[in-house]
C-alpha cells in the first residue's frame, strides 16, 4: 500500500509558490544595509566621521532636525572634519595659509581642539557648554542634539571661520559697487558726448 502512495503523488505537481514583492522588498533592503555597515566598517575614507558614528543610524539625521541649511552644513563639516580649520587648510595646500597652528599656539587647529582643548576660547566655551554632561567628549558633543545646537551656536561666536567677516566683506563690496556705480553714471553725466 505504502508503494501506490508515492506513484499517486508523482503524478501531481507540487504547488506553485509565489513570493509577495512586499517580501523580495524587504530582502533587498536588509542585503543593502548589511552590505553597507560592512563596507562602513571596512573602508579608509570618512575615518573622521565614523569615529563620531561609529554605527550608521537615523539618530544622525535626528541632529539636523529644526537647523537652518546653514546650521547643517556647519554641524556637516564639524562632524567630517572638513571645515576651514587651519589643519585642513594646510594640509590642503591653500595659499595664505602657512601652518595647522591654532591662534592660541597649539600645534595643530583641528575640530576637536577647538571644541575641547583651545586656551583662547575657554572661556567662551565654558560659558555655553556650563554644567551639560558629555561636554569633554567629540562624540558625545557631536552626536547629541543639544549640544550639536550649542556647538554650532559656539563656532558661529567664535568667528573662526571667518562667517560675519566674509559676510561684512560682501556688504562692504556691494555698497562699495554701488557706490562706484553711482560715481561713475555722475561722471559721464557730467563729461560732454562727442559727436
Amino acid at each position: 500500500m505504502e508503494r501506490r502512495r508515492p506513484q499517486k503523488l508523482a503524478g501531481r505537481r507540487a504547488p506553485q509558490l509565489f513570493t509577495i514583492r512586499s517580501t523580495v522588498k524587504r530582502w533587498c533592503s536588509i542585503q543593502a544595509e548589511r552590505a553597507w555597515i560592512a563596507k562602513w566598517c571596512k573602508d579608509t575614507k570618512g575615518r573622521a566621521t565614523y569615529r563620531h558614528t561609529p554605527t550608521p543610524t537615523k539618530k544622525v539625521l535626528r541632529l539636523h532636525e529644526g537647523l537652518t541649511k546653514r546650521e547643517s552644513a556647519l554641524l556637516a563639516q564639524l562632524r567630517t572634519e572638513k571645515i576651514g580649520l587651519n589643519d585642513f587648510l594646510f594640509a590642503r595646500r591653500v595659499p595664505d595659509v602657512t601652518s595647522p597652528r591654532c591662534d592660541c599656539g597649539a600645534r595643530r587647529q583641528t575640530v576637536a581642539h577647538i571644541l575641547l582643548h583651545c586656551s583662547k576660547r575657554r572661556h567662551l566655551r565654558d560659558r555655553i557648554f556650563a554644567n551639560l554632561s558629555g561636554r569633554d567628549n567629540i562624540r558625545t558633543i557631536l552626536g547629541t542634539p543639544q549640544l550639536a545646537t550649542k556647538v554650532i551656536g559656539y563656532v558661529e561666536q567664535t568667528q573662526i571661520l571667518g562667517q560675519n567677516g566674509d559676510r561684512r566683506r560682501a556688504d562692504d563690496s556691494r555698497a562699495l559697487g554701488e557706490t562706484e556705480g553711482i560715481a561713475d553714471a555722475e561722471h559721464e553725466a557730467t563729461v560732454p558726448l562727442r559727436a
